[in-house]
């Protein structure tokens, strides 16, 4: 039933006009028309490799950090008053990264797009393919020239490998993206370790720390990305593409990121990191109500997304504590975009 309506939406949308003829309208509908080329790097996703980068950046520099207040078991826990310039350059230049990789994934998945009813711009033409690959091209040319200009060597070669590991999760022959299992490390490896690392060697050096401080964030998008392959299961199947979601099948989908997630607690507890500890702990009791609800032969899909969207909210909103100029920056996204698609497409999102 949800699955009929979110294309019963997409129909809708394919041949879109503005209905409400008021002036005002009419230019707010011409101007959310120019975003399209904004909303095309999906700033909504951007908000997990954002929060990845600057826990990265956090447990860099969390010993050196004056406002502190004293946890029990986890120790002093900093809270970041003042963005270093370095981070700041990186986040923006890390987001035109992540928006190239999002855009050549929409080329590559349009039509599995346009049968899941999701991301109108491309399956249904509003955008043409032509300008988004020279926006692509644009994006990352200008990306990681501007890395390596202004960042750390390190910091700017996990950037290069970052739009490289981009390509090749998209991109035929190799197109991680359509092989079981391959697909959730490269998604786990890409934002809880490499996007971590970004943030990490912004302001410190590559150590035996970073690897080990990464392996709850490693953990955190694994569990989170198998329930992403689950709604999108019939549109990737009638694409030729194999994805972990679909190797597992629903019932296995949701108890292996149970599992998973429960090892988050672990590996916070030993690693004494609080932040994932408690995004975990929150998001449990509504993961394992996904994994009942689609227990046996029954389906609930909105169980899965609902799961999936406590997690990656709580561990964000747990970022922009100890970082509260992201809280800043979260609400005006969200808000932002929600404004874009109503007025664009008459769409509650997100």
């Amino acid at each position: 039933m949800q699955q009929s309506k979110k294309l019963e939406i997409a129909k809708n949308i394919k041949e879109l006009k503005p209905k409400n003829n008021s002036s005002s309208y009419s230019y707010a509908y011409r101007i959310s028309q120019l975003f399209d080329y904004v909303a095309i790097l999906r700033p909504i996703l951007l908000i997990p490799g954002w929060t990845m980068t600057l826990m990265g950046y956090y447990r860099a520099i969390r010993s050196d950090l004056s406002n502190q207040i004293f946890i029990p078991f986890f120790g002093e826990v900093g809270f970041v008053t003042n963005l270093h310039r370095e981070i700041t350059i990186t986040l923006f230049l890390y987001s035109l990264l992540m928006g190239a990789v999002y855009i050549l994934n929409q080329l590559t998945d349009s039509n599995a797009d346009a049968i899941n009813g999701k991301l109108y711009l491309i399956p249904y033409g509003h955008l043409k393919k032509s300008h988004m690959k020279n926006q692509i091209i644009i994006l990352f040319v200008v990306s990681i020239i501007l890395s390596f200009l202004n960042l750390s060597i390190t910091c700017s070669f996990l950037i290069l490998f970052s739009a490289i590991m981009g390509i090749i999760y998209s991109v035929p022959p190799i197109r991680l993206k359509g092989k079981p299992i391959l697909d959730l490390l490269a998604n786990a490896f890409g934002f809880g370790i490499i996007a971590f690392s970004v943030g990490w060697t912004s302001k410190s050096n590559i150590s035996l720390n970073l690897l080990l401080d990464s392996i709850p964030y490693f953990l955190c998008v694994s569990s989170a990305f198998i329930n992403t392959t689950i709604p999108d299961m019939e549109g990737d199947i009638r694409n030729g593409d194999k994805t972990t979601g679909i190797f597992l099948g629903i019932r296995k989908s949701c108890l292996v990121s149970t599992v998973i997630l429960i090892l988050v607690i672990a590996v916070s507890l030993y690693r004494r990191d609080i932040v994932p500890l408690i995004a975990s702990v929150v998001s449990l009791p509504f993961f394992i109500y996904m994994t009942i609800s689609n227990w046996g032969n029954k389906t609930d899909i909105r169980a899965i997304s609902l799961a999936t969207k406590i997690s990656v909210l709580t561990l964000s909103l747990l970022v922009s504590l100890l970082i509260p100029f992201y809280f800043v920056i979260l609400v005006l996204t969200i808000l932002l975009v929600r404004l874009y698609y109503q007025v664009r497409f008459r769409v509650s999102y997100p």
